[in-house]
C-alpha cells in the first residue's frame, strides 16, 4: 500500500491571511453608491452586525501588531521601533500605535476575558482600553481572584448593556463594588485623583489673531471646569433663556431677538462672547451671591473621609476632596450692620453704586431684575431708573440690577420699563404704551414700590 501524502499544515498567519482575503472579496461584492430606503428592522440588524465585525477586525489588528513585536518585523525593515513601522503601514501616528501595542500586550498577558469579548465583537477598542486602565489601578491589596471577578462582571455588563464609553468610564471606577464597597470607594478616589492630577498638567490654551477682526483658539480643560463652562454656555444659548417671572407667568420678552439661522456651534459662540463680557475684572462680582453653575452631590461621609466621588448634575464626577474645596469657596457672606457698617446710601456724593450697595442688593436679588431673566446677579450692572443727569441719587431706592442685555435696553428709547408687583421690571416697546420720558420711567419704577 502506498503512503498518502498529506499537505503541510498551514501557518496560523496564512490562515489569517486567507480569512482576510475572503472578507475583502466579500466586501468587493457589496453594492456601491447610496442604498435605497429599506425595512428599519433590517437596517438595525445590518448596522449592529457591521459594528460588531468592525470591532472584531480591530482586535485582529491589535493581535497582528503584537505578533509584529514578537517577530521583530520593524528591525528587518530598518525602523527604530514597531510603533513607527505600524504608523507607516496604517497611515497613523507612532504615538497612537504605541497605545495600541500597550493594549495588545495587556490583553494577551493579563486580561484574556477582555480580549475574548473584544474578539467576539462585544466590546470596542475604547471599551477594552477603559476596562484595562481601570483594572491596572486596582489597589495591590485586592487579590487576583477578586480582581478577575470584578473585571469579568464589568466586561459582561458592558457587552450586554451596550454602555457607551462615558457610562463605562464611570462604572469602571466602581468595578470593585462586586467585591466590597470600601474597595470601590478607595479605587474610585484613586482613579479620579490621578485624572485630576493629569488634567492640571494637560491644561492649555492658545489664541491666534486672524487679522480680520476675529480670533481663533483651541484649549484643553479639566473635566470639572469643562462641565462648568459647557453648562453655562448651554444655559446662555438656550432658546428659552427667559421663561417665567416670579409670579409664575409666562414671559414674552420683547427685547430678545430670535436667531433662527444660528447653528448650535454659532449659538455657543454667541454665548461664549456674552460670558467673556461679564467676567469679573474688579472684584465686584465676588460680593454677589455665589452663582452655582454645577450642582455637586456627595455623601456626607465621603465628604469627610475624602474617598469615593462627588457626582455633578452635568454627568461628570470629581473627587470628594475637590468637592470639599468647592464647598469652602461657596460659603455664606454675612452682612453685619452696626456702628462700623459701611454706608449704603451715598445720596449725591457719588455717581456710581458701591461694592457695599451691590452686597445689599444681592440680599434682595439673585438675578437680573428683568422679569424671567435668569442671568445671575454677579453678571448684573446697577441701573439708575432716574438718571444721574436728571437728579437721580446713587442710593438703593434708585438701583436696579440688570444684565448687560437688559441694561442696554433700559437706555434704548424704543423701550419703556414698568414695575411689577413681584418687584421685577417689564420691558415694552413704545407704541404699545403711552411713551414716557426717562424721568417718568424712573418715577414710575419708584412709585410702584409704595
Amino acid at each position: 500500500m502506498s503512503a498518502v501524502a498529506h499537505p503541510p499544515e498551514l501557518h496560523p498567519l496564512q490562515g489569517v491571511a486567507a480569512c482576510v482575503q475572503a472578507a475583502g472579496e466579500a466586501l468587493d461584492r457589496l453594492p456601491t453608491g447610496p442604498l435605497p430606503a429599506g425595512d428599519p428592522d433590517v437596517l438595525e440588524s445590518l448596522i449592529e452586525e457591521t459594528a460588531r465585525e468592525e470591532r472584531r477586525l480591530r482586535e485582529l489588528r491589535l493581535r497582528l501588531a503584537r505578533c509584529a513585536v514578537e517577530s521583530r518585523a520593524a528591525e528587518a525593515d530598518g525602523f527604530a521601533g514597531t510603533d513607527a513601522w505600524l504608523a507607516r503601514l496604517t497611515g497613523s501616528r507612532a504615538s497612537v500605535m504605541r497605545g495600541g501595542l500597550w493594549l495588545a500586550r495587556m490583553l494577551e498577558e493579563r486580561y484574556p476575558q477582555v480580549r475574548e469579548a473584544f474578539a467576539a465583537g462585544g466590546l470596542g477598542e475604547a471599551h477594552a482600553r477603559i476596562i484595562v486602565q481601570a483594572a491596572e489601578d486596582i489597589p495591590d491589596h485586592v487579590t487576583s481572584a477578586d480582581r478577575d471577578a470584578a473585571v469579568g462582571q464589568l466586561v459582561e455588563d458592558a457587552a450586554s448593556r451596550r454602555w457607551n464609553t462615558a457610562v463605562l468610564r464611570r462604572r469602571a471606577r466602581r468595578m470593585l463594588d462586586v467585591v466590597a464597597a470600601s474597595y470601590a470607594d478607595e479605587h474610585q478616589a484613586a482613579l479620579l485623583a490621578e485624572q485630576e492630577r493629569c488634567a492640571d498638567n494637560e491644561t492649555w490654551l492658545r489664541l491666534d489673531d486672524n487679522g480680520n477682526g476675529t480670533w481663533s483658539g483651541r484649549f484643553t480643560l479639566p473635566d470639572l471646569q469643562a462641565h462648568m463652562l459647557m453648562t453655562r454656555l448651554q444655559h446662555l444659548s438656550s432658546p428659552r433663556r427667559l421663561s417665567r417671572n416670579r409670579a409664575g407667568e409666562q414671559v414674552a420678552d420683547e427685547t430678545v431677538p430670535s436667531f433662527p439661522g444660528l447653528s448650535w456651534t454659532e449659538a455657543l459662540g454667541q454665548a461664549f462672547v456674552e460670558l467673556i463680557e461679564h467676567l469679573p475684572d474688579d472684584g465686584l462680582a465676588s460680593h454677589g451671591r455665589v452663582g452655582a453653575t454645577i450642582a455637586v452631590h456627595v455623601d456626607h461621609d465621603r465628604l469627610r473621609d475624602g474617598l469615593g466621588a462627588a457626582a455633578m448634575d452635568s454627568g461628570g464626577e470629581i473627587t470628594a476632596g475637590e468637592a470639599r474645596r468647592l464647598a469652602c469657596g461657596a460659603g455664606i457672606l454675612p452682612m453685619v450692620m452696626g456702628r462700623a457698617s459701611v454706608p449704603l446710601d451715598l445720596g449725591r456724593e457719588s455717581r456710581l453704586h458701591t461694592k457695599a450697595q451691590r452686597l445689599a442688593l444681592s440680599a434682595r436679588w439673585d438675578s437680573c431684575a428683568a422679569e424671567g431673566c435668569e442671568r445671575p446677579f454677579a453678571w448684573t450692572e446697577i441701573h439708575h431708573p432716574t438718571s444721574w443727569a436728571a437728579g437721580g441719587r446713587a442710593d438703593l431706592a434708585n438701583a436696579l440690577p440688570l444684565c448687560g442685555w437688559h441694561h442696554r435696553r433700559a437706555h434704548d428709547h424704543h423701550f419703556v420699563l414698568s414695575r411689577l408687583a413681584s418687584g421685577e421690571v417689564r420691558f415694552r416697546r413704545r407704541g404699545r404704551e403711552r411713551p414716557r420720558a426717562p424721568d417718568e420711567v424712573g418715577a414710575a419704577v419708584r412709585g410702584s414700590r409704595g
